[in-house]
């Protein structure tokens, strides 16, 4: 029997109808309070049944000696029993028809010793045997705000259709937290670890036909079931926005994910020519998964490579052109017919003003970069834009917070209203004007509420929407 003949509907996973958290303790310090407390803050509507069998009571919750003691049907446990207690919990799922094993537990194959590898291998046979799928082990879990599930209590409530597979746990908790802070909202996210049975290739192809889910991002260090990860990979990619980090492309990153999940992390070249071949999008770094994760959910693929660029003084505008010409876009100049338009308001800038618009020449002329960009989004010469908001400027002008909030209000809407997409610039708060950096984070925060993608550099956003351009083309020509 294979994995896939035995594999009960993973929406079961997502959508457990009573949670059972193996290893559950009073102590608040500790995983097996944590898994507790996350999923009643995430609002967990079934059961949760902590299992002790020295405590009456976990986190308000009833506590049993033992999950055969628990009274009613379990979809989903949870262990964070110690690694040799685990077999003993594997009998006890079978015996209650549990549905899913979640692995917390770690300390098997990714510490190279061979007696803990072939401890776990005799838990996958024994689970298989038993119906038992588990996720993990060594791995963080489910956080699925729709359906209650967490694996840490702080994280947001928040539910959209970004979902996020990582092999790691803590790079899982870095994306959602600054995701979230980007506004990503996130739907289905699996810190797998191990990936003995759930592998990452499987939950790619259950996120393929999944109707909550938008956009697919994933970091991945290497994979338990190489073929089954590029069908899955290839399932998902044909049908929505895939980001792949690769992490382990070298010598020194391999030995480190071979400890960590026990990973083969293979040839970075290999794995670019696969991730091309299967039409997902391949990210460098943390950063870049980010840029790409928030492009693809707020702003969607460009129809085209005309890009208008708008704001900042002269030596943004330059680098604005720089960076979108080398991210494989076409800077066009400004077309007759807006600077016809220019020439009726601001008969002096008509012959002067470009693309890029430089921010700095439209002092008093009555036009603002704001202006600009509706003439440019208006007509068919564009495809998208990116607006540099120039915040440097404000802070230099008298009543600098008005003005600001003022500009960025109604770039907000402009973008919101425009059916191209457009990218908004707000750089970091790399100052040490403490009020500066406040209004700076209160301005990227009014963006964010209002759905708009937010980039901290000119470069990030053209490097963003330039893999975006390419992979819808790759997609159209496939």
């Amino acid at each position: 029997m294979s994995r896939f003949d035995r594999t009960p509907d993973l929406d079961l996973l997502f959508r457990p109808r009573a949670v059972a958290v193996a290893g559950a303790s009073t102590n608040v310090d500790s995983p097996g309070h944590d898994y507790l407390e996350a999923i009643k803050r995430q609002g967990f509507t079934g059961p949760i049944y902590p299992i002790n069998p020295k405590a009456d009571e976990v986190a308000g919750l009833k506590a049993y000696p033992a999950l055969r003691a628990v009274p009613g049907q379990v979809d989903l446990v949870i262990s964070c029993v110690p690694a040799p207690a685990v077999p003993d919990l594997v009998e006890q799922c079978g015996e209650k028809g549990v549905r899913f094993l979640h692995l917390f537990t770690g300390r098997f194959s990714e510490t190279g010793d061979a007696e803990a590898a072939r401890l776990e291998q005799e838990i996958a046979r024994r689970a298989a045997e038993l119906g038992v799928r588990i996720l993990g082990p060594n791995g963080m879990g489910l956080y699925h705000p729709a359906g209650g599930l967490s694996f840490r209590p702080d994280l947001p409530a928040d539910r959209g259709g970004v979902a996020f597979l990582s092999q790691s746990g803590n790079n899982a908790v870095e994306v959602i937290t600054r995701g979230n802070a980007r506004g990503l909202a996130f739907g289905k996210v699996v810190n797998y670890g191990n990936g003995l049975d759930i592998t990452p290739g499987e939950l790619l192809r259950y996120l393929a036909d999944d109707p909550e889910t938008a956009v697919v991002g994933a970091y991945v260090e290497g994979v338990p079931d190489g073929r089954g990860f590029f069908e899955g990979l290839r399932a998902a990619a044909a049908r929505k926005p895939v980001i792949i980090h690769k992490a382990g492309r070298t010598r020194a990153g391999a030995r480190s994910a071979a400890s960590h999940t026990a990973a083969l992390a293979g040839q970075a070249e290999l794995w670019s020519t696969v991730l091309r071949q299967a039409g997902a999008i391949e990210a460098r770094n943390q950063e870049q998964l980010l840029d790409l994760m928030v492009g693809a959910a707020l702003l969607g693929a460009p129809a085209g490579r005309r890009i208008a660029i708008v704001g900042g003084g002269g030596g943004r505008s330059v680098q604005s052109a720089d960076a979108a010409e080398e991210n494989g876009f076409d800077v066009v100049p400004l077309p007759g017919a807006v600077r016809e338009r220019v020439r009726e308001r601001a008969p002096m800038l008509a012959d002067w003003v470009g693309n890029p618009v430089d921010q700095s020449i439209l002092a008093g002329s009555g036009l603002s970069s704001n202006g600009l960009l509706e003439l440019m989004l208006e007509g068919d010469h564009y495809d998208l834009a990116i607006a540099n908001v120039g915040e440097d400027w404000f802070f230099g002008r008298p009543d600098a917070a008005e003005r600001l909030k003022h500009a960025c209000g109604r770039l907000a809407a402009i973008a919101a209203g425009s059916a191209k997409p457009v990218a908004v610039v707000l750089g970091p708060t790399e100052t040490r004007n403490r009020e500066h950096r406040a209004l700076v984070d209160e301005v990227r925060d009014d963006f964010v509420a209002k759905g708009i993608a937010v980039f901290p550099s000119v470069e990030r956003a053209a490097f963003a929407l330039g893999r975006l351009a390419a992979w819808k083309e790759q997609r159209d020509a496939r």
